[in-house]
């Protein structure tokens, strides 16, 4: 009886390691399967390819892997779902009105079919939304998003195309034409230069009267106090108001004949629109700048 159980102990120790070699096998398979996913878990998760990142730490943290990389992979996984960034899509056509059949994309992928109201995950870094819907011009939007920004609201006000013949922009649009309902420039606007060439020959008589009357009075009391004996300095402060009015009183004069001859050169222009040459430029992004003259 004794003799017989060390070899019934023998045999069945043969049989569980006969049993267990394929199953050994195939678990060392998935333990390197698990390894892999949780190295490319944390590679794509430093370069901020959270949602990767995610999927590799799900794989390592399945109940196949050893209990030292479930472990693991479990906390990165939790990490890593916080640090998910989350946008709220929406859009709004001409009139302001919420619209759902919009389709977005992120950075030329995918990202969104319809506009549901639904957070939608994103990595974190630069990205460039690009809203379009049917019958209204694509619309691109620039953001940072940020590790942890959860619910942003991201909105797009979408303007309706413009069909033909409703005054879009046609080819060569940046080309000069020629207008010809343009009329001669209001008689406000021709009156400027007169009134601020009048304005500074008011100034420069003004000017000229208070120094004129500056550099008097000082010479008088000169004249009374220290005459013939004043000192230079003196003297030649008195010369210098004297020649700061005489400069006041030629900018006056000169200031006054330009407004009238400007008065008197807008009166002898021919009114009319035949008299004005105008041109529009159309500008980038349908701005017009208007560029006239007369000859």
């Amino acid at each position: 009886m004794n003799q017989r159980t060390p070899r019934r102990s023998l045999v069945a120790a043969a049989l569980a390691a006969l049993a267990c070699l394929q199953p050994a096998s195939a678990r060392a398979g998935d333990a390197e399967a698990c390894f892999t996913a949780s190295e490319e878990g944390q590679r794509l998760r430093d370069e901020g390819r959270l949602r990767e990142a995610r999927a590799r730490f799900i794989a390592c943290g399945g109940a196949a892997c050893p209990d030292l990389v479930q472990s693991d992979c479990a906390g990165w996984l939790s990490d890593v779902t916080a640090r998910v960034p989350t946008l709220i899509l929406s859009a709004q056509d001409e009139q302001g009105l919420d619209v759902a059949d919009v389709r977005v994309t992120i950075d030329g992928a995918p990202l969104a079919g319809r506009l549901d109201g639904k957070a939608v995950e994103v990595d974190p870094g630069e990205h460039v939304l690009r809203f379009e819907r049917a019958g209204s011009d694509p619309l691109e939007l620039r953001l940072v998003v940020r590790e942890g920004e959860k619910l942003r609201r991201v909105s797009a006000r979408l303007a309706r195309s413009a069909a033909p013949g409703d005054g879009a922009a046609t080819p060569g649009a940046g080309a000069i034409a020629p207008r010809e309902d343009q009329t001669a420039p209001s008689p406000a606007s021709a009156l400027l230069l007169p009134i601020a060439l009048g304005t500074v020959a008011v100034g420069g008589g003004a000017a000229y009267a208070a120094l004129g009357l500056s550099a008097r009075a000082d010479a008088d009391r000169l004249r009374t106090t220290c005459a013939p004996r004043c000192t230079e300095g003196d003297v030649d402060a008195v010369r210098t108001k004297i020649l700061a009015a005489n400069i006041a009183f030629g900018v006056g004069v000169a200031a006054l004949g330009g407004a009238v001859a400007a008065l008197l050169l807008r009166r002898s222009e021919p009114a009319g629109p035949a008299a004005a040459a105008v041109h529009v430029v159309t500008l980038p992004g349908g701005a017009a700048a208007a560029l006239g003259g007369r000859f």
